[in-house]
């Protein structure tokens, strides 16, 4: 068990063994059951244990607050037992429902649609997916189409505050509704294939982070493009931005590093005493520092470098806003803004930059705004030759 459960832990934990059960669980039961609780529950004095039912309260309402349906159920066990009281999420509640495409239909040659007598086909689900009855919603071709069409335009707005919200519900939509745009529209999500090919490295750092062995790999560094030996403490694994990272403590720097897990090779566990901890896992939780950082602040510290944007008026207002980079010079008569950002994967930023559709500049460094515009001039070949063909 490891020495210190974060909170998201706890949640997680609590979730998912709510969500797993049909009956309502007691409080006794979580609490033994629940690694966050059960150590100081099973093991503690009476004291200890009004301080984990306290913790078990505040998860409890701070999810609720977050809109995890979690139900506090009166019970009896038997017929004429004693009323109990226990806690519940009902998967109706806790998962969206899946989507039914109607398809409409013809009668005969000559006939008429739905709208007009017709009658309305549910299209068959793909095979392998399965729902919970009575959980499903059924929703019109037309009005699937015009969900697809809204959530693409929004997505693609350029510097839209909630286009990744709009990719993610787009996504979502089309997970049921392959085609629901047409099959000329068929939209696809794919896992990078350098984030699939490091899978096997996940696995043995994940190994690797529960036993607490060293590990050694080759790291090619995307900043300097060298590959460098590395030997660290792995201390956990971090998913962000569809990529893999390790948080370590790098033994040869005598510092706290990144890694991107898909930029490692001939990764090696420790192989000596498999059974015997090669270190001390730290007592604070290293992965609530980089958990919320954007795609270009991921990477190590020593290869950061200050890059300073021009945001142009009113996206100006939309970077202020969400926090994007500190703000270095007073507002342009046109309403513009420079902001100063720490950037330590340069291609992450510029990808960036140019989904904002010009309405960003990079002022400096002189050779950032030099690959930008390289960049732009690659991206704006691709779409001529696709007009070509």
């Amino acid at each position: 068990m490891p020495d210190r459960i974060t909170k998201v832990q706890r949640w997680l934990d609590l979730i998912a063994y709510l969500v797993g059960r049909r009956l309502p669980v007691s409080v006794a039961e979580l609490m033994e059951r629940l690694p966050a609780y059960a150590r100081d529950w099973a093991g503690g004095d009476e004291k200890a244990r009004r301080s984990v039912r306290r913790k078990f309260e505040r998860d409890k309402d701070e999810l609720r607050e977050l809109g995890i349906p979690i139900e506090t159920v009166s019970y009896r066990v038997g017929a004429l037992g004693e009323a109990m009281e226990g806690y519940l999420i009902r998967r109706r509640d806790f998962y969206l429902p899946y989507l039914k495409l109607l398809e409409e239909e013809k009668e005969g040659s000559g006939g008429s649609q739905a709208s007009s007598g017709g009658r309305a086909r549910v299209r068959e689900r793909a095979p392998g997916r399965t729902s919970v009855p009575g959980h499903e919603l059924e929703v019109p071709r037309e009005a699937a189409s015009s969900a697809v069409q809204g959530l693409q335009a929004l997505a693609n707005l350029p510097a839209f505050p909630l286009a990744t919200a709009a990719r993610s519900a787009l996504r979502k939509i089309t997970f049921d509704l392959e085609s629901a745009g047409g099959e000329d529209a068929r939209i696809l999500f794919a896992v990078p294939p350098e984030t699939a090919r490091a899978g096997e490295h996940t696995r043995l750092l994940a190994e690797a982070v529960g036993r607490r062995k060293t590990v050694r790999f080759t790291y090619h560094g995307i900043y300097r493009g060298q590959a460098t030996e590395r030997r660290v403490r792995p201390y956990g694994l971090l998913f962000q931005h569809a990529h893999w990272y390790l948080v370590a403590w790098d033994e040869d720097r005598e510092g706290e590093r990144l890694f991107r897990v898909d930029r490692m090779a001939e990764l090696e566990v420790n192989p000596s005493q498999p059974n015997t901890p090669d270190f001390q896992a730290p007592d604070d939780a290293v992965l609530e520092a980089y958990r919320d950082r954007e795609p270009w602040e991921l990477g190590e510290e020593n290869e950061s470098f200050p890059a300073r944007l021009r945001f142009r008026f009113p996206t100006s207002l939309w970077a202020e806003r969400n926090g994007y980079g500190t703000k270095v010079e007073e507002d342009g008569e046109d309403g513009s803004v420079v902001r100063e950002f720490q950037v330590r994967q340069p291609h992450a930023l510029l990808r960036w930059v140019l989904s904002l559709g010009g309405e960003a500049d990079i002022e400096s460094p002189p050779e950032l705004r030099d690959e930008l515009r390289a960049m732009a001039r690659e991206v704006a070949a691709l779409y001529e030759e696709e007009g070509d063909g």
